[in-house]
């Protein structure tokens, strides 16, 4: 649909680059796993290495991705549409990379608990991408279902917002030192940016979608 069979080589490799952004959220959830269990601290930065060196795969293939996008014969229409929603998939793989390192670096310590409600607000996010990784790759099979999907993803977007300010709410309302409720709040808002972005390349498929369509 998107591309012609000379170009089939653009859709094989941004499937392989949504590979490495499903990698990238995979160990950013073992990392925060890790973390929240109270595994030992080498495993925690195992984990949130393994989660820059997927980032970092992603970053490269998005690249290649450009690069021969730029140098098929697509419509410039269609190329800027394409990068752009890159560049929005992108941008979840690289706060998915943050919020690792942010754990790596900062260890911040969870309270036992508030762990349940880490790991539900993790769940949501997760999903979050999850679909919109599903969206994009929809756009080159069906342009009502990549419409149908991105539209869902902002549903699951809103439900990970009420898990973050859950959180908040709980961590401002404890006992625990000022510092550590802002590196609490800190790291509930990180997370949760990941299913902002996942919502914004959501948008950039529905729109690229509904220009097909009409």
């Amino acid at each position: 649909m998107f591309f012609s069979r000379k170009q089939k080589a653009v859709e094989v490799l941004i499937a392989r680059y949504l590979e490495c952004v499903e990698e990238c959220m995979a160990c950013l959830t073992a990392c925060l796993e890790c973390a929240l269990s109270g595994a030992p601290y080498d495993q925690v930065v195992e984990k949130a290495k393994a989660t820059h060196r997927a980032e970092s795969r992603a970053d490269d293939t998005r690249r290649e991705a450009a690069i021969l996008l730029y140098g098929k014969a697509l419509f410039p229409e269609s190329r800027s549409d394409l990068l752009r929603m890159l560049e929005g998939v992108d941008r979840v793989a690289n706060a998915a990379d943050s919020v690792a390192r942010r754990i790596r670096f900062e260890r911040t310590e969870v309270p036992a608990d508030l762990r349940n409600d880490y790991q539900e607000l993790l769940i949501r996010v997760e999903a979050c991408a999850r679909e919109m990784v599903k969206a994009v790759r929809m756009l080159f099979e069906n342009y009502n279902a990549a419409v149908h999907i991105s539209d869902r993803v902002g549903d699951l977007e809103s439900r990970a917002d009420e898990a973050e300010f859950r959180i908040i709410e709980r961590v401002f309302a404890s006992d625990l030192e000022t510092g550590h409720k802002i590196l609490l709040r800190d790291l509930a808002v990180k997370i949760g940016d990941i299913a902002d972005r996942a919502e914004n390349a959501a948008d950039h498929v529905r729109i690229t979608a509904i220009k097909r369509t009409v």
